[in-house]
Order: structure tokens, then C-alpha cells, then sequence
């Protein structure tokens, strides 16, 4: 049974994900070299991922965060709107909801157990990962806005 998760791997899930659906096949992803910036305004979104494994039960989060502005572009490409649509709370949470959502389910397929996944959450301010364990974390670019994957283990 292995729950380890690469950081090649996530890159390649976030490529594959943003490409498919909000990149018309073009690969717009890519890893940030050096220190991530700030978050001025951070929208994040996860869904948990719940697994039953020889060595007991494995509860793990995978979690994306971004700026605001970079959210709404998120939602705005997803949702086909047009740039003078307004991207309401509503569809923030569906469209950057679903990209988490579809990001979580390609992490929870390399765990080597039966799983299941939450549904997607979407929140403001920061979601508060106290008591979770670190696990892996890969900041990334996507059209040239800062853009992270962390995963937790939950306790």
C-alpha cells in the first residue's frame, strides 16, 4: 500500500487538469522557481480524501490556494463568461470549487487503497490547518499568476 505523493506528480495532475479544462489543451502550468509571493487576498478551496489501509484509516486534504483575482479568472474561463460577466459568490465556489475537486480525485487515485472524496469546499480568509500534518506542497504559475497544491494529513 503507498500514500506517498511526488511533487512531479502533482505538477503533472495540475497541468493535465487546467489544460483540459480551462486551457483549451494548451499546458499554461508551471512550476515557480524561488519563493512563492504573499497572498493579498487568498481564496483556497480542498476536498478531503478518506481511505481504509491496511495500517488503519488515512484522512488527508488536498488543498489549493490563490489570489482572489486569480480565482475569478479561474471561474470566469470555466464558466465561459464573458469579461464583462460578473462572477458571482456562487461561482467562484462551483467553478474553483471543481477544479479542487478535480484535482483531489487524480491525488486520491495514486492512493494505493479504497477511497472516497468529499465534496469541494471554497473559503475566505485562510483555512486553518492546525492540528493537520504537512505533507507535500508545489507552488506553481498558471498564466503567469501564483497558484499552490499543498496535501495534509488530518487528524
Amino acid at each position: 500500500m503507498s500514500v506517498a505523493v511526488e511533487r512531479e506528480q502533482i505538477l503533472q495532475i495540475v497541468q493535465e487538469v487546467f489544460s483540459a479544462m480551462l486551457d483549451q489543451g494548451e499546458e499554461r502550468v508551471r512550476e515557480l522557481v524561488g519563493d512563492a509571493p504573499t497572498l493579498l487576498s487568498p481564496v483556497s478551496a480542498y476536498v478531503d480524501m478518506f481511505a481504509q489501509t491496511d495500517l488503519g484509516d488515512l484522512n488527508a486534504r488536498a488543498l489549493l490556494r490563490t489570489e482572489s483575482a486569480t480565482a475569478h479568472e479561474i471561474a470566469r474561463d470555466l464558466l465561459m463568461l464573458t469579461a464583462d460577466e460578473e462572477v458571482t459568490p456562487e461561482d467562484l465556489v462551483d467553478a474553483f470549487g471543481e477544479i479542487a475537486n478535480v484535482v483531489g480525485g487524480n491525488v486520491k487515485a495514486l492512493i494505493d487503497a479504497p477511497a472516497s472524496l468529499s465534496l469541494p469546499h471554497v473559503s475566505t480568509p485562510e483555512v486553518d490547518m492546525t492540528g493537520s500534518v504537512f505533507v507535500q506542497d508545489l507552488d506553481l504559475l498558471w498564466r503567469g499568476q501564483s497558484l499552490s497544491v499543498s496535501l495534509w494529513l488530518l487528524n
